[in-house]
């Protein structure tokens, strides 16, 4: 009797093994995860109602949300949405996520930004010989 039990508990153990490694990729198909993507254009307009941005890019206008996350910088200064209504017109690099059909806006970089420190220095004249 202990032995059939044995394999009862077996067989039970199998069939559920088996069952949540099939329901695994159906739940996986119907989650679909955010597709990371990039633009670059210039900044037509920051709609501050709306917490949009858009970019004409050279194939049309790409609407894009901005979220509480979104990093917008120019070289290494940090940014505000409010800032970017002082740079229309400029390019930027946009990279963004793509479900359901929203896109959304992690990194908002504006291209040819503020120089660095290093890159503002001028180089020194090469010292005369003697």
């Amino acid at each position: 009797m202990s032995r059939m039990f044995q394999l009862l508990g077996a067989g039970i153990l199998a069939l559920a093994v088996a069952t949540s490694a099939s329901a695994s990729p159906a739940q996986a198909k119907t989650a679909k995860k955010a597709a990371a993507h990039s633009v670059t254009g210039t900044l037509e307009k920051y709609d501050a109602s709306g917490n949009s941005i858009v970019i004409k890019t050279a194939k049309g206008d790409e609407t894009l949300s901005l979220a509480s996350a979104t990093s917008i910088r120019m070289g290494a200064t940090r940014m505000t949405p409010a800032d970017l209504n002082g740079h229309t017109g400029q390019r930027v690099k946009v990279r963004y996520t793509e479900e359901n059909g929203k896109q959304t806006a992690q990194t908002v970089q504006f291209e040819g930004g503020a120089k660095t420190a290093r890159a503002e220095t001028t180089p020194k004249a090469p010292a005369a010989k003697k």
